[in-house]
């Protein structure tokens, strides 16, 4: 069975705010203004239970790129022992790629809860919302980078959601810089570039396996002319079948001014479906739009280009395996193009660019 949009309706609108003002409060949130300290630790007091990851994705004008994370552990290990890694993958404007993910001893992980400040062995992250500088050394690679933002801060209200009645299962996500500027001086294989071009840096974490709740995700960001955009949609798993829904987030700004982040509206049609690695498939065209009293919005992806697969399969043993045998989750990461129209009653624009997406599938 198909999973469903949630409606647009004044009902649905007014149970969305009061979740969403539970949750802030939950979380200690006073506004939608997001500040520094929420870029730090989230999971300190419950690291035994939580993972939590530091995202940074850095596109260079000479084609190449440069995305980084930091993580206490595997998020699908949310409550195994602190496993401190250092992903790093860096691609040439060749296609020549290399893929770091080293693993350090727990006593080399430290993280402050008052901002973004992470160290993982000798590699580092630390930043206050405006500014960020990042030392990494892994293998042959060494870097230092610099971003600084230029879109405002944001979360999605509370920034987080829940997957149960009790709601004590949750993945919570705010995005520090949704479009930056970067600079890096990047050595490897002895050679040393001095490189600028663009930047993104979001934070995740939670508590409960995501492909226990979750189907899928689609979730993409973009930079096009002024614009800036991240837009996602999480579909969940329904009982025998019942109940999935599609859950959207939008984030649309010009500049330093926040068009729009209602994500109600937001809808997602799909098609041109192709096969991809690990028996999972993608569509060769996204058909993203945002309709209310204040417009429209679309936003259309095509001609993807497929730069990461990854087997997402998580090790099962005895009955699980078995019941679980069917299962190929994957993620796939692509390149796309983008086109933009804006029809609002106090704005109209038409811009193109590319557009950096993914696809998650957990089953």
């Amino acid at each position: 069975m198909a999973a469903h949009d949630i409606p647009d309706t004044p009902e649905i609108r007014a149970t969305m705010d009061a979740s969403q003002a539970e949750g802030m409060k939950s979380l200690g949130l006073a506004s939608s203004t997001v500040e520094k300290w929420e870029d730090g630790y989230r999971a300190a007091k419950a690291a035994d239970s939580t993972f939590e990851w530091w995202y940074f994705d850095c596109q260079f004008d000479d084609g190449s790129t440069l995305v980084v994370t930091f993580s206490n552990k595997p998020h699908t290990d949310p409550s195994g022992p602190l496993t401190p890694t250092v992903l790093a993958i860096r691609q040439l404007p060749d296609g020549t790629r290399q893929h770091l993910e080293p693993t350090f001893p727990a006593e080399q992980f430290s993280a402050s809860t008052e901002q973004c400040d992470v160290s993982i062995g000798k590699n580092t992250v630390r930043g206050d919302l405006d500014t960020y500088e990042m030392h990494l050394e892994l293998d042959d690679l060494t870097a230092d980078v610099t971003i600084t933002r230029a879109a405002p801060s944001w979360r999605p209200g509370a920034g987080i959601n829940y997957f149960d009645s009790a709601r004590d299962h949750y993945l919570a996500w705010v995005v520090p810089v949704p479009y930056g500027t970067v600079s890096a001086t990047i050595t490897e294989n002895g050679s040393t570039s001095t490189l600028t071009g663009s930047a993104y840096h979001d934070h995740n974490w939670g508590n409960h396996l995501m492909g226990s709740f979750l189907d899928h995700w689609y979730w993409g960001r973009a930079h096009v002319g002024d614009y800036t955009i991240v837009y996602v949609r999480m579909t969940t798993k329904g009982f025998m079948g019942f109940g999935e829904i599609n859950i959207p987030t939008f984030y649309l700004a010009k500049g330093e001014t926040l068009i729009t982040d209602d994500l109600l509206p937001l809808r997602l049609v799909t098609s041109g479906d192709v096969p991809g690695p690990g028996h999972q498939t993608y569509p060769t065209r996204m058909e993203w739009t945002w309709h209310s009293d204040r417009g429209s919005i679309s936003m259309t992806a095509t001609n993807p280009k497929l730069i990461e697969s990854l087997d997402m399969a998580v090790p099962r043993h005895g009955f699980s395996k078995l019941v679980h045998a069917a299962e190929h989750p994957m993620y796939y990461d692509f390149n796309a193009d983008l086109e933009l129209d804006i029809a609002l009653d106090d704005l109209t624009d038409h811009v193109v660019g590319r557009t950096l997406y993914e696809k998650m599938m957990f089953r």
